[in-house]
């Protein structure tokens, strides 16, 4: 959805004049491999729906002729250099070098042995742990950077690191890139939701939770009469004993039905980023359940947003249970619910105000492609 909203972007103002080099490592192609066949094992049909919607989606995005299953670097860099003028990287977390691709991340786009005009928008580098990067990393990363046009950042943390590499680059923050996703339509995901047998006539709350100690009380507060709590995504099925485990429960969506979906939600209830900021997207109230912990001091790509967007109250630190901090959330529900037009209007200022953070990569492309 990130590579589809930022293509979707670029053509709206360019034309059709973008591809997304359809590249993945061999060892994680043969990861994501395994991964998927325990699944058809573990859940059958339902599964295997889930995976064919998926492959369908992929037909939407404007991917290159040629797919890059590869371990060579090398590979990919001769790829580009026959093929493209521009190469953007990001969004993500591809300049997380230490997590498998290794310090010749093709992501850094191999400094001066790729000869082409080099962007990135809204790369990340999150979970690095960047004050243990060794001095000789840093010296290749800053020669590779140096060679591009544009650098565009999602986060403070990837910020601050490549700063620290060159004081002399020029740094811009740019919000994800599924901020510049269209809103979906209302009347369409009613209807998705009314063929899955749930309720619409009912207050409709997103659950895309692996897990919280914080989650029974909540919806025992909010009880079942007037709302229909339903689960987008969840993860590690069998090891759910919470209360939501009685939820209708949408598994076999599309990545665009996902989307959409949240269009027709009340309030949304997360652990993951994109199901954070997907439901804002649609304006929705979200309470975000962060579990990052890295064992070093870190902000969290979740806790960074909401502090931009004016949300922090929204956040939830979901490393330790407090009773002080469920008394808050739990206040923090009701002063939703009583002011939920409110909120709604307020959220949907500030993704207007994050969706500029995408100006300055505009503004440079358009000036590259002249």
């Amino acid at each position: 959805m990130q590579a589809y909203a930022l293509s979707q972007q670029i053509q709206r103002r360019f034309g059709d004049i973008v591809e997304i080099v359809d590249f993945e490592r061999e060892t994680k192609y043969h990861s994501y491999k395994k991964n998927n066949l325990n699944k058809l094992f573990i859940y059958g049909g339902k599964y295997g729906k889930k995976y064919r919607k998926f492959q369908k989606a992929l037909n939407l995005l404007p991917l290159s002729p040629d797919t890059l299953i590869t371990n060579s670097y090398e590979e990919v860099r001769n790829y580009l250099e026959k093929r493209y003028d521009i190469v953007v990287v990001g969004s993500d977390a591809v300049w997380a070098y230490t997590k498998g691709m290794g310090l010749e991340n093709p992501y850094w786009l191999f400094g001066d042995k790729l000869n082409c005009i080099k962007m990135s928008y809204a790369a990340s580098a999150y979970s690095l742990d960047v004050k243990n990067v060794p001095q000789s990393d840093k010296e290749y990363i800053s020669h590779c950077l140096s060679s591009f046009s544009y650098i565009g950042v999602r986060d403070n943390e990837t910020r601050n690191f490549v700063q620290s590499l060159n004081p002399n680059f020029k740094i811009n923050i740019n919000c994800d890139p599924t901020v510049l996703l269209d809103k979906p339509s209302k009347v369409d995901s009613d209807l998705i939701l009314k063929q899955q047998g749930i309720n619409t006539d009912k207050k409709i709350v997103g659950v895309m939770l692996s897990n919280s100690d914080y989650i029974p009380k909540i919806q025992k507060m909010m009880g079942r009469k007037e709302y229909e709590f339903v689960d987008v995504h969840r993860r590690n099925y069998s090891k759910n004993k919470y209360y939501f485990s009685t939820n209708k429960s949408l598994f076999d969506l599309s990545p665009f039905e996902w989307h959409q979906v949240y269009s027709c939600f009340y309030m949304s209830f997360t652990n993951f980023f994109h199901g954070t900021l997907l439901s804002l997207k649609s304006d929705v109230p979200t309470f975000s359940f962060d579990n990052t912990n890295f064992g070093y001091e870190y902000i969290s790509k979740i806790k960074q947003l909401l502090t931009d967007l004016n949300l922090l109250e929204y956040w939830i630190d979901n490393t330790q249970y407090s009773k002080e901090e469920e008394e808050r959330i739990l206040s923090q529900v009701e002063y939703t619910v009583n002011n939920h037009d409110t909120i709604k209007e307020n959220i949907d200022k500030n993704m207007k105000i994050e969706s500029r953070k995408a100006d300055s990569f505009f503004e440079h492309l358009s000036k590259v492609i002249g």
